[in-house]
């Protein structure tokens, strides 16, 4: 039994049921007109499927008990809470700061947590924002957030 797959494909189930019960709320149309929630739950019907086809797996392997409150016990949950509490934080200064500091800033962080070293972080985070902000702004046209200071 491998606990960290046990934990991960609960909580993959459990997210991705939210995400279905969610996009029940977009309405998800026929597949001749498709409406804003068909791919959230189509994406989230397969998680749900992957995420119990690993728990079974793992509930199989000559395990007659199994119990939940020891897998959660030794898991390492600060750096999921630091990564939780910087996309927070991401979304709150996006729109102050703009899309090229605030994205810098997020990569540099979760870079970091990967125990980079320091060029190699700000290295990967330049290169992050540079790929992305091409994509949007200039490929998909998409408008990014601007800094309140900008023209």
């Amino acid at each position: 039994m491998n606990k960290r797959d046990i934990s991960s494909s609960i909580v993959l189930i459990l997210f991705a049921t939210f995400v279905l019960v969610s996009s029940l709320g977009l309405g998800i149309g026929e597949l001749r007109n498709p409406q804003p929630g068909l791919i959230p739950f189509a994406a989230s019907f397969l998680l749900i499927i992957f995420g119990a086809i690993l728990l079974a797996v793992n509930c199989r392997k000559n395990n007659p008990e199994i119990n939940l409150v020891d897998l959660w016990r030794k898991l390492n949950w600060h750096k999921n809470i630091i990564v939780i509490s910087v996309l927070i934080i991401y979304t709150i200064v996006l729109p102050i700061i703009g899309y090229i500091l605030a994205t810098f800033a997020l990569m540099s962080v979760l870079f970091g947590l990967g125990r980079m070293k320091t060029w190699v972080v700000i290295i990967s985070s330049v290169l992050s924002v540079l790929l992305s902000y091409g994509l949007f702004h200039y490929i998909l046209k998409t408008p990014l957030p601007r800094a309140i200071w900008s023209f």
